[in-house]
C-alpha cells in the first residue's frame, strides 16, 4: 500500500505543477531496485529548462515522499532516489545555472574533486541546495494536502489493479 501512495503521490504533484510534463502511467509494481514507476514523459524535445520547470520537476520526486508522509505520518527509505535525484538539480541550479541568491557565479567542483571554493561558499551554496529542496518538499506536501481525497482514492484504485494509464489518472484526478 505504501508503495501505491508513494507513487500516486509523485504523480498527483507531477500533474498539478504548471506546465508539467504528461504522466504516461503509475505502477505499483516493484522492477528490480525500483518498487513502483510513474513514467513522465515530455511533450517535446527540450535542452533548455526555465527555472520554474525545474522547480516543478523537483517537486513532483518529493511527491513520493510527502504522500508517506501525510497518509501515514511516517517515511520509509522508498524516496532516497527522489533525494539524490533533488538535490543534484538543486546543486546544478546553485553551482552552474546561476538560479538561486548566490546570483550568477559558476562554482562547480574541478574534474580532480578539487574546488577554489572555499569553506565560507561551501556552506552558502549548501544552504541554497537545501532551501531548494525544502521549497520543493513544501510544494508537494501543499499539493497533497489540498487533493488528499484524490491521493487516496487513486492509491487504493492503483493497489487493485496495479497499473494506470495517463488519461485514467486524469480523468481520476479532474473529476468533480
Amino acid at each position: 500500500a505504501i508503495i501505491a501512495y508513494h507513487e500516486v503521490g509523485h504523480a498527483i504533484v507531477m500533474r498539478s505543477m504548471p506546465g508539467a510534463d504528461p504522466v504516461q502511467k503509475v505502477t505499483a509494481i516493484a522492477r528490480g531496485m525500483a518498487l513502483g514507476i510513474t513514467v513522465q514523459a515530455p511533450a517535446e524535445d527540450r535542452y533548455l529548462m526555465r527555472r520554474s520547470e525545474l522547480l516543478a520537476k523537483m517537486a513532483g520526486a518529493m511527491g513520493g515522499r510527502a504522500a508517506e508522509e501525510i497518509i501515514f505520518g511516517d517515511i520509509t527509505t522508498g524516496a532516497s532516489q527522489d533525494i539524490e535525484y533533488v538535490t543534484k538539480v538543486a546543486r546544478r541550479m546553485v553551482c552552474e545555472f546561476g538560479m538561486s541568491a548566490l546570483g550568477m557565479v559558476a562554482l562547480k567542483m574541478e574534474s580532480d574533486g578539487s574546488s577554489s571554493i572555499g569553506p565560507e561558499m561551501a556552506a552558502r551554496i549548501d544552504k541554497e541546495i537545501s532551501l531548494l529542496v525544502d521549497q520543493a518538499y513544501a510544494t508537494a506536501l501543499n499539493i497533497l494536502r489540498e487533493k488528499k481525497d484524490k491521493l487516496i482514492a487513486i492509491a487504493e484504485h492503483l493497489i487493485e489493479v496495479e497499473t494506470i494509464d495517463g488519461a485514467e489518472l486524469d480523468a481520476m484526478l479532474f473529476s468533480a
